[in-house]
């Protein structure tokens, strides 16, 4: 089931002063700044999303604790599943995912899911369905009522043999705010590429999708 009940989604044409569905809280700014501070008119993508998720569909106590440790479970995505506009059908989006000692080396450690996710900065490697083997840089804030992974690719996202997006040219967030029965989940990315306008459709179809399959997962690994 794709996860558009109890959500809305916009697509963001005016940069940082366009965004319209983030919540206002203490890591609003962070937020804007990080997706769309390099927002530009050339930009390929740009979305937002927000989702209602009631506490009552998780399991007993789930929390933003949970949250935290959750978000940074990297191994846990290996096998998340997406629904693809172009094919129609659910695929899986990352067929490997682990957490990588740093940038450049590419061995797999444990997940670091201990204490807070506060002020962590953590490496992923991901394959992904659509952009191949990448590496991504992912840092957190965290409150008693607030978790934000913050998202950005470290190689170049290929599509085949083309370099779609250029490091550090795809900017995600996810933010999950506890509204004491439910919890908000406000998804954002933006993707900068030049590509040929035959594929820009089936990038940006991608690139939305990958903000449904990460919701779909953590309402999966929550209950």
């Amino acid at each position: 089931m794709r996860a558009e009940k109890n959500s809305k989604s916009r697509e963001i044409t005016g940069g940082a002063a366009d965004v319209a569905l983030l919540p206002d809280t203490e890591f609003s700014g962070a937020i804007k700044e990080h997706v769309f501070g390099g927002w530009s008119d050339k930009s390929g993508h740009a979305l937002e999303k927000i989702y209602v998720v009631p506490k009552a569909d998780l399991r007993a106590g789930f929390g933003i604790q949970d949250a935290g440790v959750l978000m940074r479970s990297i191994s846990k995505m290996q096998g998340m599943l997406y629904y693809s506009r172009s094919d129609k059908d659910w695929g899986v989006l990352y067929s490997s995912a682990y957490r990588l000692q740093n940038a450049k080396d590419g061995k797999a450690i444990a997940d670091d899911t201990q204490g807070s996710a506060d002020q962590k900065t953590i490496y992923a490697f991901m394959d992904d369905h659509t952009f191949g083997k990448s590496v991504y840089k992912i840092t957190y804030r965290q409150t008693e009522t607030q978790l934000v992974m913050f998202m950005e690719n470290v190689s170049a996202l290929c599509y085949g043999p083309l370099k779609a997006v250029q490091p550090g040219g795809f900017k995600l967030c996810a933010s999950v705010i506890d509204q004491g029965d439910h919890f908000l989940v406000y998804m954002c990315d933006c993707a900068e590429f030049k590509i040929i306008s035959a594929l820009k459709q089936r990038l940006n179809n991608s690139f939305e999708a990958r903000l449904e399959a990460i919701c779909l997962w953590f309402m999966k690994n929550a209950r």
